[in-house]
């Protein structure tokens, strides 16, 4: 007997429950359809992004049975952000967000036992910076400290995968249950990101949704 092909049932029902805990979020606002690069006038996206992914069609194919595998839905779930990150600039709102929700898609799988097997990636552009240590403010380093007492225990778990793939040296594990950050040890293109994922979420709700590029 052959094994089986597709999704089972469950794993269908437990992919479109992360989809929906991505959707609900206000951060998921620029995700939930096919970029318009024709009406924002991005005339380069296609040359830049190759594959555009985006949450409704990721469901649209989890509904006609297009994934093989938990993983290959997983994969295009991510594509989402790394597309983000590829086309915007590392530290933008766009890609702060994107950010967020990866970390969200995360916790959401792990509540939901579906195993990620994600690659270390996102090193192209902190690469770039790396020659170039700015040093740290202290006006900023205060900020942060201030702003990451605020966060989510999700975006916390974000903070510590972020600077455990970009810049592991800064990360000191205190205990068993306990890892310390050394700011001062992070390199400036880790620090802002940081900066921006804790100050994104720090921000208001706003009253009206401004849509934005991605």
């Amino acid at each position: 007997m052959e094994g089986k092909v597709g999704l089972t049932r469950e794993e269908s029902k437990k992919l479109f429950d992360v989809i929906r805990q991505l959707e609900k979020r206000q951060e998921a606002f620029d995700f939930l359809k096919p970029v318009d690069f024709k009406g924002l006038g991005l005339d380069d996206y296609p040359l830049i992004i190759k594959n555009p992914m985006d949450l409704s069609t990721v469901k649209k194919k989890l509904k006609s049975g297009k994934y093989a595998t938990v993983s290959e839905c997983t994969a295009d779930i991510t594509l989402i952000w790394d597309n983000c990150r590829i086309y915007n600039q590392i530290g933008s709102t766009i890609v702060n967000q994107a950010d967020i929700l990866e970390a969200v898609m995360r916790k959401q799988c792990e509540l939901n036992g579906i195993l990620l097997d994600l690659p270390q990636k996102r090193q192209r552009e902190e690469v770039k910076s790396e020659n170039v240590q700015e040093p740290l403010t202290l006006i900023s380093k205060i900020e942060f400290a201030e702003k990451v007492k605020k966060v989510s225990h999700e975006v916390l778990a974000e903070i510590v995968r972020i600077v455990e793939s970009d810049c592991k040296h800064a990360l000191e594990e205190l205990d068993n249950e306990r890892i310390q950050i050394k700011v001062d040890s992070l390199d400036k293109a880790t620090f802002d990101r940081l900066l921006g994922l804790v100050t994104v979420v720090d921000e208001p709700k706003p009253t009206k949704k401004h849509k934005k590029n991605n």
